[in-house]
């Protein structure tokens, strides 16, 4: 059973640094036991943004879901409030269903080339779906006996 993404709400304040990937705060309360007082606190989170339309200052909603890389997590989902140029003059934000067909068509094209090399015998049958140890280890004791 998947669980459903975690929806949050925050502002841009590292962009055009990292390619497809900006970085958020996000606000959030923190309870302090001794003074029973809330305080608010930051989070930052690397953010996937496929068609690099944010700028710094965007109020985005951002959403967690599939992981783009180790430590992007969270994926945009709108723009709230833009900063800087309008919304109408950025590259659209891919919906889920958009980045799915990007995923296997990038996918697709991948295949397909490693077919083509297959059929002109620059890489072996087995190649990238053995189920050999990593680092080759049969291999080298091939070698050594």
């Amino acid at each position: 059973m998947r669980v459903p993404p975690k929806v949050l709400c925050g502002v841009v304040v590292s962009a055009g640094k990292m390619m497809k990937a900006v970085k958020v705060r996000t606000a959030k309360q923190v309870y302090n036991s001794f003074l029973k007082k809330h305080f608010q606190t930051y989070e930052s989170h690397l953010v996937s943004d496929p068609t690099n339309s944010l700028r710094n200052g965007d109020v985005v909603r951002i959403a967690s879901g599939w992981h783009a890389s180790k430590h992007i997590k969270h994926r945009v989902t709108e723009i709230v409030a833009p900063w800087g140029p309008p919304i109408d003059e950025r590259p659209k934000i891919p919906s889920d269903e958009e980045i799915l067909a990007m995923k296997e068509a990038k996918k697709a094209a991948k295949m397909e080339r490693r077919a083509q090399r297959r059929d002109r015998g620059e890489i072996s049958e087995e190649a990238g779906g053995s189920q050999s140890s990593p680092g080759g280890v049969e291999a080298l004791m091939e070698v050594a006996s």
